[in-house]
């Protein structure tokens, strides 16, 4: 029979240094349990906590829940210490918002977003007999978007 090359992906991922850090912070089903009582129902429904070394790091799922821990800090750090869980301190980050990136714009829609020359040539005008400045400047850089005729 010929040699099995093959070599088991459990075997690849445990000699990965950093996810074997990963493995030593994960929080044990004991501080799982005293997170909850400590910070309670609402706002561990709503936090996602990572221990390391006695800082837990909390992300929450939005600023409310952010600023809930924040204003409980003291108190949940204190039922976690009658908890004979070690930590020295809550670090709290607000998980960032999902956004969506823009879509790559084709040719034909930048070309439709520039204004035709003859809108382009009432804008300048528009401007030059505009008494604020700031808004003469917008409004002109706004004339610059039109496309010549001659293109």
């Amino acid at each position: 029979m010929a040699d099995n090359s093959f070599t088991r992906m459990g075997s690849l991922l445990a000699n990965v240094p950093e996810l074997q850090q990963a493995k030593d912070v994960r929080m044990t089903k004991a501080e799982q349990i005293a997170w909850r009582a400590a910070a309670g129902k609402d706002i561990s429904d709503h936090t996602v906590i990572k221990a390391d070394r006695g800082e837990w790091q909390i992300t929450a799922d939005s600023p409310v829940w952010g600023d809930a821990v924040r204003q409980r800090q003291a108190e949940i750090l204190d039922a976690l210490h009658r908890a004979n869980i070690e930590i020295r301190a809550l670090k709290i980050k607000v998980r960032p918002r999902h956004t969506s990136p823009r879509p790559a714009t084709s040719d034909d829609e930048n070309s439709r977003r520039s204004l035709d020359s003859k809108t382009a040539g009432l804008l300048a005008q528009t401007a030059d007999g505009l008494k604020s400045q700031d808004l003469a400047q917008a409004v002109k850089r706004l004339s610059r978007h039109g496309h010549r005729e001659s293109d």
